[in-house]
């Protein structure tokens, strides 16, 4: 039986790939919703590409437009930020 610090998850996810699909289901438009967290929609893009973090500024913009608490985010964020380092320092996973 695996302890805790031996499972690692199957399917890592930034956390822009969950706000994408949010933005979409909504039928937002993604230039709106940069406009509205006071970014440029090319850093909008960086983060839905997972080129750039969702930091606690704009994880807290994202709960003020889309009504999603900002600590989902922050959570998927770290988790996410987590489990990529500990997959190159043991090379689980190749290295994006």
């Amino acid at each position: 039986m695996k302890t805790a610090n031996e499972i690692q998850p199957t399917t890592l996810y930034h956390p822009g790939v969950v706000l994408n699909e949010e933005i979409s289901f909504r039928g937002l438009m993604k230039k709106e919703i940069a406009r509205q967290i006071g970014i440029s929609p090319s850093v909008l893009s960086e983060i839905i590409s997972g080129k750039r973090n969702i930091t606690p500024r704009i994880a807290i913009r994202l709960e003020d437009a889309l009504g999603i608490n900002a600590l989902f985010f922050l959570n998927m964020q770290s988790r996410y930020d987590y489990y990529t380092l500990k997959g190159k320092l043991r090379n689980v996973w190749p290295q994006p």
